[in-house]
C-alpha cells in the first residue's frame, strides 16, 4: 500500500483557547466514564471530568423532544463551586458556533454570596447570568472547563431513529456519536460520498482531532478505492491514522472530537441497536 504523507497540521490550527470570563454581575481530558439504566429509552450517562478541558460529547435529547436545552443539558457533582474567591464562574462551558465561543458559567446553589436565588441553581448561565435559550441536539458537543476533577451527569432519551445525520461545515465542527456506547474510531459515522479521501497534494482533505485530555490524537478521512492513493476497497471509508491503520481505539461514551472538514457536507451515524447484524 502506498503510504502517503500526513497532513500539515500547521496550518489547519484547531481554534484556540481563550481566556476565562468574568459575568456580568458584579464582575463575577479525558478519563470516561459512563452508564446508563433504562427499561425503555431514558437513561443517563456519568462522565468523569478531568480538572481543565473535557471535550463533552451529547447523547440524550430532552424527554419528550428532540433537543437539550443548554441551561440544563448537565449537571455537575455538588462538590463544584458556582464561582471563584475573584467572583468569576468556576467552571465554564464553551461551545462552538464555527467562528468562535459562546460561553457559559455554571451557578451551583445558592448561597454563594454571589447568587442567592434558589431558582438559578445548577444552570449554564451566560454572562448576564440568564438562560439565553439555546439548544443542543445529540451529536453535539461543547468543552467543559472544570475548577478541579469530578463528574457530569446527563440525562434524558436515548435517540431512537435508525440514523442521524449530522451537518458538517467547511472547516471545524465539533460532533458526537448520538447513540449510547463507545464507537470505534476508524468507523466514527461515514461521510457523504462527494468527500474526498485525499488533496491534490496526497494529504488526507479531511482530519478529526481527538482531545486526549493534553493534547491531540490525529486521523484521516479515506474516502473511496480508486483515488490513486488507495486502491484497497477494505481501506475504503475509515478514519485511519497517519501510518494508515485502524489503530483499534475508541472514541467513549461521553466523549466529542473535532471534524475539520474539506467542505459542507453530513455525516452519518448508525443506531448499533437497529442496525443489520447487530
Amino acid at each position: 500500500m502506498l503510504r502517503t504523507q500526513w497532513p500539515r497540521h500547521g496550518n489547519r490550527e484547531v481554534p484556540r483557547e481563550p481566556g476565562r470570563f468574568a459575568p456580568g454581575r458584579g464582575g463575577l481530558g479525558p478519563a470516561w466514564g459512563a452508564e446508563v439504566v433504562s427499561s425503555n429509552i431514558v437513561g443517563y450517562e456519568k462522565v468523569n471530568l478531568n480538572k481543565g478541558f473535557n471535550m463533552i460529547g451529547v447523547q440524550f435529547v430532552q424527554v419528550g423532544g428532540a433537543v437539550k436545552d443548554l441551561a440544563t443539558v448537565g449537571s455537575l457533582d455538588d462538590s463544584f463551586a458556582g464561582f471563584d474567591e475573584d467572583g468569576y464562574y468556576a467552571t465554564e462551558m464553551r461551545v462552538w458556533t464555527g467562528t468562535g465561543y459562546s460561553y457559559y458559567g455554571w451557578t451551583g446553589t445558592s448561597g454563594t454570596d454571589l447568587l442567592d436565588e434558589a431558582d438559578l441553581d445548577n444552570l449554564w448561565l451566560d454572562d448576564n447570568q440568564e438562560d439565553a435559550g439555546e439548544k443542543l441536539e445529540a451529536s453535539s458537543g461543547f468543552w467543559v472547563n472544570a475548577e478541579k476533577a469530578g463528574t457530569l451527569t446527563i440525562s434524558g432519551e436515548v435517540p431512537s431513529s435508525d440514523s442521524v445525520d449530522v451537518n458538517l461545515v467547511a472547516g471545524f465542527n465539533m460532533v458526537a456519536n448520538p447513540y449510547p456506547g463507545a464507537v470505534k474510531i476508524a468507523q466514527f459515522g461515514t461521510l457523504d460520498s462527494t468527500f474526498a479521501g485525499f488533496d491534490e497534494d496526497g494529504y488526507y482533505a479531511t482530519e478529526m482531532r481527538v482531545w486526549t485530555g493534553t493534547g491531540y490524537s490525529y486521523y484521516g478521512w479515506t474516502g473511496t478505492s480508486g483515488t490513486d492513493l488507495l486502491d484497497e476497497a477494505d481501506l475504503d471509508n475509515l478514519w485511519l491514522n497517519d501510518n494508515q491503520e485502524d489503530d483499534g481505539k475508541s472514541i467513549e461514551f461521553g466523549h466529542a472530537v473535532w471534524i475539520n472538514a474539506e467542505k459542507a457536507g453530513k455525516i452519518t451515524f448508525k443506531n448499533p441497536a437497529t442496525a443489520s447484524g447487530n
